[in-house]
């Protein structure tokens, strides 16, 4: 499972720190995107538990704010260079 928090790596860590232990040997169910490559992985969208708790991934909201950004300095830098 690929969890992505909203904040970040430091989200990301907090999770992992505070609520994944109360998640693991858990029957849970998942919601995502399966993924294949050389190791094949799901990127997590919602995942709930037997007790009702459901968590969120924002791994999409993480690569559109990283594409935005990238998209954003190749217009700079393209702006920016003499021709």
């Amino acid at each position: 499972m690929h969890y992505a928090s909203r904040w970040g790596q430091l989200g990301n860590f907090l999770f992992g720190m505070k609520r994944v232990k109360s998640l693991i040997g858990s029957p849970v169910k998942t919601v995502g995107w399966f993924r294949r490559g050389l190791v094949s992985w799901m990127d997590l969208i919602q995942l709930e538990n037997q007790n009702g708790t459901i968590i969120n991934s924002y791994h999409r909201f993480d690569s559109w704010v990283w594409g935005s950004v990238l998209i954003i300095l190749g217009i700079l830098l393209f702006s920016l260079s003499p021709i």
